[in-house]
């Protein structure tokens, strides 16, 4: 038997969840669809807010990442009253070249896997691998390893792999470090190395350093990027030189070709809206991307 919802989210991560908590916050019915995969970006992500460290201002991307922090109290609050904190911080303090640190009023950090719990309260979560979509009767058909569903809409959120689904978006894996024991440093974004930009930050799961970006799909650490990771550990909190690795992280960065998000009607699919593709700056981009889609959904956008 065929299930019918309202709106069906393909992918449980940050940028899933979310439109997810926005749309049932609007009142939506709405279900979430995640195949929960191993280098799933946002088990791997930073949490910085930092459209500067980012070296966005004068990019495409600047203004929606201004608004994306314009967003972003309001929305933790939000999330908090789930009961859980996603420890949404201010301030980042970005090493210069010579010495000397720079900051931008506004700027902050927040731990993206709290954000997916928090966002996740509430919200009915269904472990599905997405094996097709297609048109079916003015809506969309959902076709899984679990079943099949039925929506009047579905939001494509898979992250890298919502490739899978006729868009342009592919994956460029990062590692990061968590490390046990450093003081609190707050989060410090230094100069970029061999072409990888060093930041690390104190969370509630201990200091993470990251990060490394190359194509490819690994979702396992290898010894290349642990030892970069430990110089740039050295290089932003002395007092981490030796600290113990509570865990090596690897994410696959969901990107697309010109490296500006997709958020819009699917090219070829009616009723599929796609909100994918947000390379290293998911967090960031997130609560824009989700009232965006909300927008969208509340118009009745179609492919």
């Amino acid at each position: 038997m065929t299930r019918v919802r309202e709106v069906i989210v393909v992918g449980g991560g940050l940028i899933g969840s979310l439109v997810a908590f926005t749309l049932r916050g609007a009142g939506v019915d709405v279900l979430v669809l995640d195949a929960d995969r191993p280098g799933a970006a946002w088990r791997a992500a930073a949490g910085l807010l930092t459209p500067d460290g980012e070296r966005l201002r004068g990019t495409p991307l600047h203004v929606d990442a201004l608004e994306g922090l314009r967003r972003w109290p309001a929305l933790a609050a939000a999330l908090e009253r789930s009961g859980v904190p996603v420890h949404l911080h201010p301030g980042v303090a970005r090493m210069q070249p010579g010495g000397g640190v720079a900051c931008t009023p506004g700027e902050g950090s927040l731990h993206p896997p709290s954000v997916v719990r928090a966002a996740r309260q509430g919200l009915e979560v269904v472990a599905a691998h997405v094996q097709a979509l297609g048109p079916s009767g003015g809506g969309v058909r959902v076709r899984t390893d679990a079943g099949d569903w039925f929506a009047g809409q579905v939001i494509l959120a898979a992250g890298a792999w919502s490739g899978a689904f006729g868009v342009p978006v592919g994956a460029r894996q990062g590692q990061a470090l968590l490390l046990r024991g450093p003081e609190e440093v707050g989060a410090r974004y230094g100069p970029p190395a061999q072409g990888f930009s060093r930041y690390a930050l104190s969370r509630p799961d201990g200091l993470y350093v990251g990060a490394t970006s190359r194509r490819s799909w690994a979702v396992v650490p290898d010894t290349h990027g642990t030892r970069w990771l430990r110089g740039a550990a050295r290089t932003l909190v002395p007092g981490a030189d030796g600290a113990e690795i509570a865990a090596h992280l690897v994410g696959l960065r969901p990107v697309t070709p010109d490296g500006l998000p997709l958020v819009g009607p699917h090219p070829t699919l009616p009723g599929v809206l796609v909100a994918a593709g947000h390379g290293r700056h998911g967090s960031l981009l997130a609560p824009v991307t989700a009232a965006r889609v909300l927008a969208l959904v509340g118009q009745g956008v179609m492919a």
